[in-house]
């Protein structure tokens, strides 16, 4: 007759088998998943098919800066006329060449602009994306490029920026001072909030899959959180502009910035448009409110 210890070890093996099979089908259903978040981590560059003579700009130089770590970075600059300059951030998957029409509008009205690709976009260096994580290293560098040019003032430094730039945007702004004013579009409020909705994970699968990204990316998800950033940029101003109909973001997205943000803010929350570059269709007022806002911070 079989004892205790028989059973209680037949016991702990099965149990054992049974966690190490479950923990087998949650790596591979991961894997299966990551496959299809390729096109996140490793987003295929558009090319960039348009320059600043599109829209009518013609004092702008071709240039190049690195960000930590050595990554090589692509942009245009526009020399500032009246001693300000704005720096303009894309969104995932786009290149700078989609914020031409935000660059013509504030160039004429006498604006240095600074637009350049993040990190595996457009005609900068290849490397993984990380949606928020090592981009940072990115617009810290487009700061230091703009605060070095004799044509501007480095206490007039302001910056616009679309989704995944937007959340990056927040984050730099809330630690460095010579941000004195940003416009956030359609900012995420985590990236793990993100890639939860992208996905919709059950439970079991959700913490292998994270760590999973991370290893891709070598970077940290749960420390990419505008939402918790956003109110320590103040009490420089911020505009938060979001579309009511923005199905990329998760539920709620626009309502939990609103109210993590601080004074002096403005918030414009438009009717009927989704996750998009909101110059791309005319929106009465818009560029009338983004001149105004610069305006009132930078202005001398």
């Amino acid at each position: 007759m079989r004892g205790w210890r028989y059973w209680r070890n037949l016991l702990l093996a099965s149990l054992l088998a049974l966690l190490v099979g479950a923990w087998a089908i949650s790596v591979f259903l991961a894997a299966l998943l990551l496959d299809g978040m390729d096109d996140i981590l490793h987003p295929q560059p558009i090319p960039v098919d348009q320059t600043p003579l599109d829209y009518g700009i013609t004092s702008y130089q071709n240039i190049t800066f690195t960000a930590r770590a050595g990554i090589r970075l692509s942009g245009w600059y526009v020399p500032s006329q009246n001693g300000a300059a704005i720096i303009l951030a894309h969104g995932h998957g786009n290149n700078r060449a989609t914020l031409l029409p935000e660059a013509a509008m504030l160039q004429s009205h006498g604006y240095g602009v600074l637009l350049f690709d993040f990190r595996g976009h457009g005609e900068s260096e290849r490397a993984v994306v990380t949606i928020g994580d090592h981009e940072r290293r990115d617009m810290r560098a487009a700061v230091d490029f703009v605060a070095a040019q004799t044509d501007v003032d480095p206490d007039r430094i302001g910056a616009l920026g679309f989704s995944m730039g937007a959340a990056v945007l927040v984050q730099v702004a809330a630690e460095d001072e010579r941000l004195r004013a940003v416009i956030i579009e359609a900012a995420f409020p985590t990236l793990e909030g993100v890639i939860k909705n992208r996905l919709d994970l059950p439970g079991v699968l959700r913490a292998p899959l994270m760590r999973w990204v991370e290893w891709q990316q070598n970077g940290d998800i749960d420390d990419v959180r505008p939402v918790d950033d956003l109110c320590n940029i103040s009490p420089r101003p911020v505009m938060l502009i979001y579309g009511d109909q923005d199905e990329a973001l998760p539920p709620g997205s626009q309502q939990i910035m609103f109210e993590a943000v601080c004074e002096p803010v403005e918030k414009w929350l438009l009717p009927g448009r989704g996750h998009e570059y909101f110059r791309d269709q005319p929106i009465e007022g818009y560029e009338t409110r983004i001149l105004a806002f610069f305006e009132k911070e930078l202005a001398r």
